[in-house]
């Protein structure tokens, strides 16, 4: 009995984050930038940052990790618009920052956050005929990984940190808060978020989808000191995903890290694989 009813409780902290707003904004890294709404098919609101550049060539869509919101983005989203020629959208997914919605949900409707940022770029002229590519940490890259599979209208993915299956991901995060070894406690917190999001944790492990992309190149970068979502996960999804794929194992670099360890590095590789894959999409 007391296991279930310790499943119940931490389940609940898995799918509720609290609410991270910074008061940080576009403006305070010298960006360009327009504050969006948008709405998704199941009626939520979601928050976002449309920053306009000059002369683009592609739009990239920035998704962020658990628990976090679109303003832990700004550094990446800063270098990105010095370096790379290309629009930039940010989002809260729902149930984080400035969106609507109360549960996490791990991409089972964070999907329909994507498609209606897809849904504003297709209508709006400065967006609507250029590639689009999606580059994601952590979850924000899981997530991505399942969307990109979904919608063919994405033509790339980066995806940094991200975990391959979900329930290990899950038993990892219950193990690091409670000091819990997966069973039992660990797979009753596993078990009890699968009741409540009425879903497989087979359906939400972008392993199992990532093999879907192709011919659309997916890249994926992982630290080799990331103890959060350990880089074997990284070798699983580069190992599941089809051809044209990258693989970069950053030495050093703890948990969505590699960008700080070498932002040089870091930009011409994530800018340079986002400009061939367009230039094949065109």
């Amino acid at each position: 009995m007391g296991c279930i009813l310790f499943g119940t409780l931490a389940s609940s902290r898995v799918v509720h984050q609290p609410r991270y707003r910074p008061p940080t904004l576009p403006g305070d890294f010298g960006l360009p930038w327009e504050d969006l709404r948008l709405t998704t098919q199941d009626k939520v609101p979601i928050a976002g940052w449309f920053i306009p550049s000059p002369n683009p060539t592609g739009v990239l869509l920035l998704l962020h990790g658990f628990g976090t919101c679109k303003a832990d983005l700004l550094d990446l989203a800063q270098a990105f618009h010095i370096e790379g020629p290309y629009h930039l959208l940010l989002i809260d997914f729902r149930g984080h920052g400035a969106s609507g919605g109360q549960i996490l949900s791990f991409g089972l409707r964070e999907v329909l956050d994507i498609q209606a940022a897809l849904a504003f770029l297709s209508d709006d002229p400065r967006g609507r005929e250029l590639p689009v590519g999606l580059f994601g940490i952590s979850m924000g890259g899981a997530i991505g990984l399942l969307a990109a599979a979904r919608f063919p209208q994405i033509r790339a993915i980066v995806s940094d940190a991200a975990y391959a299956d979900l329930s290990n991901a899950i038993a990892r995060a219950i193990r690091r808060a409670y000091y819990i070894p997966r069973f039992p406690l660990g797979q009753m917190v596993i078990w009890a978020t699968q009741l409540r999001l009425r879903c497989p944790m087979r359906d939400l492990s972008p392993v199992h989808a990532i093999g879907k992309i192709a011919p659309r190149g997916v890249m994926m970068i992982h630290g080799l000191k990331d103890q959060s979502v350990p880089p074997e996960e990284g070798k699983a999804l580069f190992q599941a995903a089809r051809e044209p794929k990258a693989l970069w194992l950053v030495p050093e670099a703890e948990h969505v890290a590699s960008f700080y360890k070498d932002r040089q590095e870091y930009l011409r590789r994530v800018l340079g694989f986002f400009k061939d894959a367009f230039q094949r999409a065109s």
